[in-house]
């Protein structure tokens, strides 16, 4: 549902400011002033180190070409299949292990 009010131009730039200072969006802040809510500040998105996005966008094709082959009923050695989806399993784990973060870093 949308819900429109009138504002002057310097009260709108004055709550935006204040949204942005909390870290939500406006609608956030009106929503939470109205209803008496706290403000919680957004969390960021973690940066995702680029390298680690193509190693994972590569293991994601090779999951894709498998799923296809699998859905078309294109024969499929069980065998060659259980192997890399073994060597995908491995390479998930090596990245997850080489980008954990520590646990005390939240």
């Amino acid at each position: 549902m949308r819900i429109e009010i009138r504002t002057t131009p310097e009260e709108k730039r004055h709550w935006q400011e204040i949204a942005e200072n909390k870290g939500v969006s406006l609608s956030e802040l009106v929503r939470s002033s109205l209803g008496g809510l706290r403000l919680r500040k957004r969390r960021e998105a973690p940066k995702v180190a680029p390298e680690l996005l193509r190693e994972l966008a590569r293991i994601g094709n090779n999951l894709n070409q498998l799923t296809h082959a699998a859905n078309r009923r294109q024969p499929l050695e069980s065998v060659a299949l259980l192997i890399r989806l073994i060597e995908i399993d491995r390479e998930l784990a090596a990245i997850r292990q080489a980008h954990e973060r520590p646990a005390d870093a939240d």
